[in-house]
């Protein structure tokens, strides 16, 4: 390496120049690093004959006076040759020059690394060019050509990989003239994909010129990827103008060529840099939406590019969980109002609805010169990338990524990273036959934040719960609905009469009055920002009470015995005794006086009403137990004292037995009412005395058993 240093001192004191050769100079920077152009027709079109322009190697000519020379040395892939074409395109898309098979050896032949990375200068120690003077100024293309296999079909065992190339413009002074070579899709070629510690590694600086002509440089720090491919764009793997998604790494090969990447710094003459100023116009503006909770931010920018806005939902200091992060592409002139609008949806960084009345914090970040660096199929990162800004001149940039869309613990970051020893780290299972994005951007401004109130109508409050029937008559029930955090309130109505509504949170109760009427109870949130929201209703229908009665009570003595209720129709209802649900009335139990019985009923509605009679208690001597036995009684049939029958009072059991002098049963009756006419057996009894046995108990609580016996005289 002392030799090859000491060479290069040499030739830069007598042609201080020629290390102004691009191709091999710059993807191999030293004689040990790998790097081969590559055109491999089964992976994409890169360099291939016809080419569409986004895969095209393009080399700029800005003078008819400049010319275009280059060179390519040793196919290393297929081992065996074959026979491989070459052609240059003009800008109008014409054959200038070939197709010629590429040489294997002569004029054009790079031969070794020195010869490759000192370029078209022969007197210098370079190689022999082929040549070609341009006649009109534009973007020319290189493009190369060779067979399918023998079934037609293109493989990637039949690539082509050259060691060495160089492809270099030299002006009419004889001098280099570097940063015109350029593609939108450079294939290259890293040797074996071994796993580190390995030399077939890639670094190569590449050159990315953006769309807003802001020139970053790409150090690819020594990656492992065997055949890949490097392509710069705006938005990443995607354009589905959702930008968090479009960045995001995905598996197998997405993304699109867009910026143009040199392999020097572009020609600044040629490609003028552009100004990395960010800059935002206030105000910013803020629209809320009620109907769907939504809030539109307005923003004026003085050039193209995106912002970050940052809402900040929960108050406390720095970012939250529920705080979120909105990004979008914005630009200078977007028509209407100038205003570009990015929408918030209303729900905080969990996905959750923010409640209505919040007020939210806006941070608005505009941010220019966006790049992108979706790479294919890379296998090892292991040191990662080193980026800089080239033109204009600014500190380097902090590089993003997202690779959660990737198997294996793809790794994410949003915060930026600027380590000096490179960044965004992977191996295998994550690089291999993937495109893994990474961006940066060169400049950004910050406008003040901007707080708003978050406005969403109350939701729809659902079902209302409570009875829809109503039996007439002084109630009270209780109606609720499930609480939305939106509704600060509920408004409550009702289309009858005859009620009365208390409370105004999810929860109220309704008194119905005996005049009530039929109606709809309606209920809609309330907030102080958007008002009443959508209403729920529930027709009340007003049933009347059944008709119920219930008979009168004979008085009872106080002394009686328990007995039934009963008398109250419809039947199936329930009896009260001073409040008491009863199905017997006992006198003893309630003493004397007047006692209030109630008989209410429910229909089949759950309806009830009800009727009320009293029972009287009595303790006169008609509540005394009675026996009058007469002693004498004349069978004449005269009409006159005919029958002996004695007289009761409250006797319930009953039995009289009569005998003669001689002891024999004349009568015998199990019924008070039954009395003797002084006769047995049909025959007419004689006179004289009689005794009668009398077996009775009482119909009085408690019940008294007792026997009377006596004489009674039977007189004609």
């Amino acid at each position: 390496m002392g030799i090859r240093f000491s060479f290069s001192i040499l030739l830069l004191t007598l042609f201080p120049f020629v290390l102004f050769a691009e191709g091999t100079r710059e993807i191999t920077p030293f004689i040990t690093a790998a790097g081969q152009l590559c055109i491999d027709k089964s992976r994409n079109n890169f360099g291939f004959f016809d080419a569409p322009s986004e895969f095209r190697i393009n080399i700029y000519i800005a003078n008819v006076s400049e010319t275009i020379n280059f060179g390519l040395g040793f196919m290393t892939s297929p081992v065996t040759p074959v026979d491989v074409q070459y052609r240059i395109k003009d800008p109008s898309g014409n054959i200038v020059l070939g197709p010629n098979p590429v040489p294997l050896s002569g004029q054009g032949f790079i031969t070794s690394y020195d010869p490759a990375v000192i370029g078209p200068f022969v007197g210098a120690g370079g190689y022999n060019p082929i040549q070609y003077t341009p006649l009109i100024t534009g973007n020319y293309s290189l493009e190369f050509y060779y067979l399918p296999d023998g079934f037609g079909y293109y493989t990637e065992a039949g690539r082509i990989q050259f060691r060495y190339f160089d492809i270099t413009v030299v002006g009419s002074a004889n001098q280099p003239i570097p940063g015109r070579v350029w593609s939108k899709a450079w294939q290259f070629n890293s040797g074996s994909t071994n796993a580190p510690p390995t030399e077939d590694r890639f670094w190569a600086t590449m050159f990315i010129l953006s769309d807003d002509s802001i020139v970053t440089s790409v150090n690819c720090n020594g990656f492992v990827g065997g055949t890949f491919s490097i392509s710069s764009n705006q938005t990443g793997c995607s354009t589905t103008g959702v930008i968090a998604v479009d960045r995001q790494s995905r598996t197998g090969f997405h993304t699109y060529p867009q910026y143009k990447v040199f392999l020097s710094d572009p020609d600044s003459i040629i490609f003028p840099t552009g100004k990395a100023v960010a800059g935002i116009i206030l105000p910013i503006t803020t629209t809320t939406n009620c109907a769907t909770g939504s809030a539109d931010i307005g923003v004026k920018v003085t050039m193209d590019g995106l912002v970050d806005v940052f809402i900040e939902v929960n108050p406390n200091p720095g970012a939250d969980p529920q705080d979120l992060k909105l990004t979008a592409n914005v630009y200078a002139n977007p028509g209407g109002t100038g205003y570009n609008i990015i929408h918030w949806n209303g729900n905080d960084g969990r996905g959750n609805p923010v409640k209505s009345g919040t007020i939210v914090t806006a941070t608005v970040r505009f941010i220019h010169g966006i790049t992108h660096l979706p790479i294919y199929d890379i296998e090892y990162n292991d040191n990662g990338y080193i980026v800089d800004v080239v033109r204009p001149p600014g500190i380097s940039p902090s590089i993003y990524w997202d690779d959660s869309l990737l198997p294996n613990w793809g790794t994410v970051n949003l915060n930026g990273c600027n380590a000096i020893s490179g960044c965004h780290l992977w191996d295998i299972m994550i690089g291999d036959t993937n495109t893994i994005n990474s961006w940066w951007y060169v400049a950004s401004a910050t406008a003040p934040d901007v707080m708003f109130t978050l406005k969403r109508a109350p939701l729809p409050p659902g079902a209302i719960s409570g009875d829809p029937s109503i039996c007439r008559g002084s109630i009270t029930n209780t109606y609720s609905v499930i609480p939305d955090s939106n509704a600060t309130s509920y408004t409550w109505t009702y289309s009858g009469s005859g009620v009365t509504i208390t409370g105004n949170s999810s929860v109220i109760n309704i008194s119905f009055s005996d005049n009530s009427t039929a109606g709809t109870l309606t209920v809609s949130g309330y907030n102080a920002e958007c008002g009443n929201g959508p209403a729920s209703n529930l027709p009340i229908s007003i049933i009347p009470p059944p008709v119920v009665t219930i008979g009168n009570f004979d008085s009872v003595c106080y002394n009686a015995p328990a007995f039934q209720l009963a008398g109250g129709t419809p039947p199936g209802g329930t009896y009260y005794i001073n409040g008491s649900a009863e199905t017997v009335f006992d006198p003893v139990g309630n003493g004397p006086g007047s006692h209030t019985v109630v008989y209410r009923y429910a229909d089949g509605n759950g309806c009830a009403n009800s009727d009320s009679t009293t029972i009287f208690l009595t303790n006169g001597h008609e509540c005394e137990i009675i026996i009058w036995v007469p002693d004498a009684f004349s069978p004449n049939g005269d009409g006159l004292n005919d029958v002996f029958r004695p007289v009761a009072l409250n006797v319930r059991q009953f039995s009289m037995n009569i005998y003669n002098r001689t002891g024999q049963l004349v009568f015998t009756s199990g019924q008070i009412s039954d009395g003797w006419d002084g006769t047995y057996e049909g025959l007419p009894c004689p006179d004289g005395n009689y005794v009668y046995i009398i077996v009775y108990e009482s119909s009085l609580t408690p019940p008294e058993f007792k026997t009377l016996s006596g004489n009674i005289t039977l007189v004609k």
